[in-house]
């Protein structure tokens, strides 16, 4: 027998979507979350000009399946954040970009997925919250890195000790979401950025998600070497002459394929 569905890979026009779709359970992760997270990222979402998360359902993702622990309690917690770890790295790696659209709750390893989003696209009625010292544990899925580079080390240690919820508005007013939408509007919402981004100019769009990955707040020297090398390159590249003549030519461009 195979494993119950918790996420459902569609791919249309250069997107690979990820969708939670187990909203019964408010798409908790447990281990057929993480063989089937790992299937997708490195499956389908290598072969996309753009991932996008979303999920079925009133939540997000709630986070872990705490049920699923209870009745094996003598099962290491570490295999489970092992298995979505893996799942995360390879989505880490991908060189294109990835848009994360939360509606509900996104709760302990539920947020630190929406963390790895590069657009974070937020339902009005989104709550953060980390979770995991309410009951005990302490934070995974990369969440006490990606938090407080997000929100700011003050910010994220309050969440992390208290674990007040955060709301949309304020994740915004942060910088930890990209934009906040009405909740009705939010896939249409996270749908439009992933296909404008998969309709864009691939290897430029992924060239600088590597520069701000590499520049991670910093401004150094090697830094602007790196940038000028990169749009040396860029410049030559068929996408970046398709650009420039587009721009003169006074029409929309006609990206070809990645280079």
């Amino acid at each position: 027998m195979g494993d119950p569905a918790r996420i459902r890979v569609e791919q249309a026009d250069g997107v690979c979507r990820l969708v939670l779709a187990s909203p019964e359970r408010h798409n908790a992760v447990d281990h057929a979350f993480g063989r089937q997270f790992l299937a997708a990222t490195t499956g389908p979402a290598r072969d996309a000009r753009c991932v996008e998360i979303v999920a079925e359902g009133a939540n997000f993702c709630v986070g872990g399946d705490i049920g699923g622990f209870a009745a094996e309690p003598d099962r290491s917690l570490s295999e489970l954040a092992d298995a979505f770890h893996a799942g995360e790295r390879a989505l880490l790696d991908l060189a294109v970009p990835v848009v994360v659209g939360v509606n509900g709750w996104a709760a302990g390893i539920g947020l630190s997925l929406a963390l790895c989003g590069d657009v974070v696209v937020l339902g009005e009625g989104a709550r953060l919250r980390p979770a995991y010292t309410a009951i005990g544990l302490t934070p995974d899925g990369g969440m006490t890195a990606t938090l407080p580079a997000a929100a700011g080390r003050a910010r994220a240690m309050d969440m992390f000790l208290t674990n007040r919820p955060m709301g949309a508005a304020e994740a915004l007013a942060c910088g930890l979401a990209s934009r906040v939408v009405d909740d009705d509007s939010l896939r249409l919402a996270t749908d439009g950025v992933a296909e404008q981004i998969a309709a864009g100019p691939t290897a430029a769009l992924a060239a600088t998600k590597r520069l701000v990955r590499q520049a991670n707040g910093v401004l150094s020297a090697e830094h602007l070497d790196a940038e000028s090398a990169s749009i040396g390159e860029r410049g030559k590249s068929a996408e970046g002459r398709e650009g420039i003549t587009a721009f003169l030519g006074k029409r929309a461009p006609r990206w070809p394929s990645a280079s």
